[in-house]
Protein backbone atom coordinates (compact mmCIF):
# COMPACT_ATOMS: atom_id res chain seq x y z
CA UNK A 1 0.00 0.00 0.00
CA UNK A 2 1.17 3.46 -0.78
CA UNK A 3 2.21 5.86 1.29
CA UNK A 4 -0.49 8.35 0.08
CA UNK A 5 -3.28 5.72 0.71
CA UNK A 6 -1.58 4.92 4.16
CA UNK A 7 -1.89 8.69 5.17
CA UNK A 8 -5.75 9.32 3.85
CA UNK A 9 -6.82 6.00 5.55
CA UNK A 10 -5.11 7.28 9.17
CA UNK A 11 -6.67 10.28 7.96
CA UNK A 12 -10.70 8.82 7.71
CA UNK A 13 -9.70 7.02 10.79
CA UNK A 14 -9.48 10.06 12.97
CA UNK A 15 -13.00 11.13 11.17
CA UNK A 16 -14.66 8.21 12.06
CA UNK A 17 -14.05 9.00 15.75
CA UNK A 18 -16.06 11.97 15.92
CA UNK A 19 -18.72 11.40 18.15
CA UNK A 20 -22.99 11.61 18.04
CA UNK A 21 -25.09 12.06 21.16
CA UNK A 22 -28.12 9.85 21.32
CA UNK A 23 -30.62 9.68 24.29
CA UNK A 24 -31.23 6.66 25.52
CA UNK A 25 -34.61 6.45 27.53
CA UNK A 26 -33.74 3.22 30.06
CA UNK A 27 -30.69 5.68 30.92
CA UNK A 28 -32.60 9.14 30.46
CA UNK A 29 -29.63 10.40 29.56
CA UNK A 30 -27.95 11.16 26.32
CA UNK A 31 -24.86 8.84 25.35
CA UNK A 32 -22.15 8.99 22.70
CA UNK A 33 -21.77 6.57 19.99
CA UNK A 34 -19.40 6.52 16.27
CA UNK A 35 -21.63 7.82 13.04
CA UNK A 36 -22.22 5.18 10.60
CA UNK A 37 -19.49 4.80 7.82
CA UNK A 38 -19.94 3.75 4.48
CA UNK A 39 -18.93 -0.11 4.96
CA UNK A 40 -21.42 -0.25 7.82
CA UNK A 41 -24.21 0.93 5.05
CA UNK A 42 -22.90 -1.57 2.96
CA UNK A 43 -23.21 -4.37 5.13
CA UNK A 44 -26.75 -3.39 6.57
CA UNK A 45 -27.17 -3.21 2.46
CA UNK A 46 -25.73 -6.54 1.64
CA UNK A 47 -26.83 -7.85 4.76
CA UNK A 48 -30.45 -8.90 3.38
CA UNK A 49 -30.99 -12.01 1.04
CA UNK A 50 -34.04 -13.65 0.01
CA UNK A 51 -35.94 -15.30 2.77
CA UNK A 52 -35.51 -15.85 6.50
CA UNK A 53 -31.69 -16.25 6.72
CA UNK A 54 -31.12 -12.63 5.05
CA UNK A 55 -33.43 -10.80 7.92
CA UNK A 56 -31.58 -12.65 10.53
CA UNK A 57 -28.46 -11.42 9.29
CA UNK A 58 -29.84 -7.84 9.01
CA UNK A 59 -30.88 -7.97 12.75
CA UNK A 60 -27.56 -9.39 13.69
CA UNK A 61 -25.34 -7.13 11.66
CA UNK A 62 -27.30 -4.00 13.24
CA UNK A 63 -26.63 -5.09 16.53
CA UNK A 64 -22.93 -5.62 15.94
CA UNK A 65 -22.70 -1.85 14.56
CA UNK A 66 -24.52 -0.57 17.53
CA UNK A 67 -21.90 -1.80 20.06
CA UNK A 68 -18.92 -1.38 17.76
CA UNK A 69 -19.67 2.12 17.34
CA UNK A 70 -21.21 3.02 21.03
CA UNK A 71 -18.44 0.74 22.42
CA UNK A 72 -21.07 -0.31 25.38
CA UNK A 73 -21.50 -4.03 26.15
CA UNK A 74 -24.76 -4.22 28.05
CA UNK A 75 -26.78 -2.60 25.42
CA UNK A 76 -30.56 -4.20 25.87
CA UNK A 77 -32.74 -4.85 23.09
CA UNK A 78 -35.08 -1.58 24.11
CA UNK A 79 -31.93 0.22 23.46
CA UNK A 80 -31.50 0.14 19.88
CA UNK A 81 -34.03 1.92 18.17
CA UNK A 82 -32.63 5.19 20.19
CA UNK A 83 -29.39 4.55 18.37
CA UNK A 84 -30.52 3.20 15.07
CA UNK A 85 -32.74 6.16 13.70
CA UNK A 86 -30.02 8.84 15.53
CA UNK A 87 -27.34 7.11 13.41
CA UNK A 88 -29.43 6.57 10.32
CA UNK A 89 -30.14 10.60 10.66
CA UNK A 90 -26.79 11.91 11.46
CA UNK A 91 -25.51 9.85 8.12
CA UNK A 92 -27.77 10.07 5.50
CA UNK A 93 -30.18 12.99 6.89
CA UNK A 94 -33.34 13.66 8.39
CA UNK A 95 -36.02 12.87 5.56
CA UNK A 96 -37.36 9.03 5.20
CA UNK A 97 -39.86 7.95 2.48
CA UNK A 98 -42.92 8.52 4.92
CA UNK A 99 -41.78 10.50 7.97
CA UNK A 100 -39.09 13.06 9.22
CA UNK A 101 -36.98 11.19 11.76
CA UNK A 102 -37.07 14.35 14.20
CA UNK A 103 -40.55 13.41 15.29
CA UNK A 104 -39.38 10.07 15.63
CA UNK A 105 -36.17 11.27 18.23
CA UNK A 106 -38.85 13.47 20.06
CA UNK A 107 -40.74 10.63 21.15
CA UNK A 108 -37.43 9.41 22.44
CA UNK A 109 -38.93 11.75 25.10
CA UNK A 110 -42.57 11.70 24.75
CA UNK A 111 -42.87 7.99 25.01
CA UNK A 112 -43.21 6.73 28.48
CA UNK A 113 -40.49 3.84 29.85
CA UNK A 114 -42.29 1.41 31.71
CA UNK A 115 -40.61 -1.35 30.48
CA UNK A 116 -39.48 -3.83 33.78
CA UNK A 117 -35.83 -6.02 32.96
CA UNK A 118 -37.40 -9.07 34.61
CA UNK A 119 -40.35 -11.00 35.18
CA UNK A 120 -41.59 -14.15 37.33
CA UNK A 121 -44.27 -16.88 35.40
CA UNK A 122 -45.35 -19.58 37.42
CA UNK A 123 -47.40 -22.64 36.46
CA UNK A 124 -48.49 -25.41 38.91
CA UNK A 125 -44.60 -26.29 40.20
CA UNK A 126 -42.92 -24.84 37.16
CA UNK A 127 -40.88 -20.82 37.14
CA UNK A 128 -39.43 -18.95 34.39
CA UNK A 129 -37.67 -15.86 34.98
CA UNK A 130 -37.85 -13.78 31.81
CA UNK A 131 -35.27 -10.94 31.62
CA UNK A 132 -34.50 -8.42 28.44
CA UNK A 133 -31.60 -9.82 25.93
CA UNK A 134 -28.82 -7.76 25.81
CA UNK A 135 -27.65 -6.79 21.80
CA UNK A 136 -24.77 -9.44 22.28
CA UNK A 137 -27.19 -12.23 23.72
CA UNK A 138 -29.99 -11.46 20.86
CA UNK A 139 -26.86 -12.18 18.57
CA UNK A 140 -25.54 -15.57 19.97
CA UNK A 141 -29.31 -16.50 19.63
CA UNK A 142 -29.60 -14.85 15.73
CA UNK A 143 -26.62 -16.57 15.21
CA UNK A 144 -27.63 -20.00 15.86
CA UNK A 145 -31.37 -19.66 13.98
CA UNK A 146 -29.36 -18.42 11.34
CA UNK A 147 -27.08 -21.89 11.26
CA UNK A 148 -30.34 -23.78 11.77
CA UNK A 149 -32.69 -22.37 8.82
CA UNK A 150 -32.57 -23.93 5.45
CA UNK A 151 -33.01 -21.80 2.52
CA UNK A 152 -34.97 -24.45 0.85
CA UNK A 153 -38.62 -23.16 0.15
CA UNK A 154 -39.96 -26.81 1.17
CA UNK A 155 -38.50 -26.08 4.58
CA UNK A 156 -40.10 -22.49 5.08
CA UNK A 157 -42.56 -23.51 7.50
CA UNK A 158 -39.99 -25.12 9.65
CA UNK A 159 -37.69 -22.05 9.22
CA UNK A 160 -40.72 -19.85 10.83
CA UNK A 161 -41.78 -22.10 13.36
CA UNK A 162 -37.89 -21.94 14.73
CA UNK A 163 -38.25 -18.52 14.85
CA UNK A 164 -40.83 -18.53 17.51
CA UNK A 165 -38.86 -20.79 19.15
CA UNK A 166 -35.65 -18.55 18.94
CA UNK A 167 -37.35 -15.58 19.84
CA UNK A 168 -38.88 -17.07 23.06
CA UNK A 169 -35.33 -18.32 23.96
CA UNK A 170 -34.46 -14.70 24.01
CA UNK A 171 -36.11 -13.93 26.91
CA UNK A 172 -36.13 -16.73 29.04
CA UNK A 173 -33.33 -16.64 31.75
CA UNK A 174 -34.12 -19.82 34.23
CA UNK A 175 -36.49 -22.78 34.14
CA UNK A 176 -37.03 -23.79 37.35
CA UNK A 177 -39.35 -27.42 38.73
CA UNK A 178 -39.60 -27.73 41.95
CA UNK A 179 -35.99 -27.18 43.53
CA UNK A 180 -34.39 -27.74 40.19
CA UNK A 181 -33.16 -24.70 38.57
CA UNK A 182 -31.32 -24.77 35.55
CA UNK A 183 -29.89 -21.06 34.21
CA UNK A 184 -29.95 -21.17 30.50
CA UNK A 185 -26.88 -19.03 29.84
CA UNK A 186 -24.85 -22.20 31.65
CA UNK A 187 -25.82 -24.57 28.80
CA UNK A 188 -26.04 -24.95 24.74
CA UNK A 189 -28.43 -23.05 22.62
CA UNK A 190 -29.45 -26.24 20.92
CA UNK A 191 -30.17 -27.59 24.75
CA UNK A 192 -31.97 -24.75 25.57
CA UNK A 193 -34.75 -25.20 22.22
CA UNK A 194 -35.28 -28.67 23.24
CA UNK A 195 -35.87 -27.51 26.90
CA UNK A 196 -38.41 -24.76 25.84
CA UNK A 197 -39.78 -26.92 23.50
CA UNK A 198 -41.06 -28.47 26.45
CA UNK A 199 -42.58 -26.10 27.85
CA UNK A 200 -46.04 -26.36 28.62
CA UNK A 201 -47.99 -24.32 26.68
CA UNK A 202 -49.86 -22.54 29.22
CA UNK A 203 -46.59 -20.49 30.15
CA UNK A 204 -46.71 -18.57 26.88
CA UNK A 205 -49.32 -15.92 27.26
CA UNK A 206 -47.44 -14.43 29.66
CA UNK A 207 -43.93 -15.08 28.35
CA UNK A 208 -45.59 -13.89 24.29
CA UNK A 209 -46.77 -10.83 26.62
CA UNK A 210 -43.46 -10.06 28.12
CA UNK A 211 -42.29 -9.94 24.68
CA UNK A 212 -45.05 -7.68 23.28
CA UNK A 213 -44.77 -5.12 25.80
CA UNK A 214 -41.24 -4.42 24.58
CA UNK A 215 -42.24 -4.62 20.64
CA UNK A 216 -45.14 -2.36 21.80
CA UNK A 217 -43.22 0.20 22.97
CA UNK A 218 -40.44 0.40 19.52
CA UNK A 219 -43.55 0.56 17.47
CA UNK A 220 -44.38 3.59 19.99
CA UNK A 221 -41.38 5.12 19.32
CA UNK A 222 -40.83 4.45 15.40
CA UNK A 223 -44.68 5.97 14.96
CA UNK A 224 -45.61 9.50 13.59
CA UNK A 225 -49.08 10.77 13.05
CA UNK A 226 -50.22 7.15 13.23
CA UNK A 227 -47.62 6.96 10.58
CA UNK A 228 -44.83 3.89 11.64
CA UNK A 229 -41.23 3.81 9.89
CA UNK A 230 -40.16 0.05 9.33
CA UNK A 231 -36.52 -0.77 10.29
CA UNK A 232 -34.86 -2.46 6.99
CA UNK A 233 -32.76 -1.97 4.32
CA UNK A 234 -34.79 0.71 2.69
CA UNK A 235 -34.29 2.92 6.06
CA UNK A 236 -30.56 2.91 5.25
CA UNK A 237 -30.45 3.03 1.49
CA UNK A 238 -31.43 7.15 0.14
CA UNK A 239 -31.87 5.54 -3.05
CA UNK A 240 -35.30 4.52 -2.02
CA UNK A 241 -36.87 7.87 -1.28
CA UNK A 242 -35.69 8.96 -4.65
Amino acid sequence: MSKNVTSFLTKLDKLNENTIEVYLPSLKKKVSTKPLNLKQQKDLISSVLDGLKGTLDFSRTLNKIIIQNSGISDLKIYDKIPFIVTMRKNALGNKTSTVNLDKVIENFKKVPFKLKDEALVKFDNLKLTLKVPTLREENSILTKCEQDISTEQDQLKDGVGKLYIYELLKYIQSVQVDDDIIDLSDVKISERVKLVEKLPLSVYTEVSSFIEDINKYNSDLLTVDEEEISIDVEFFDTSSND
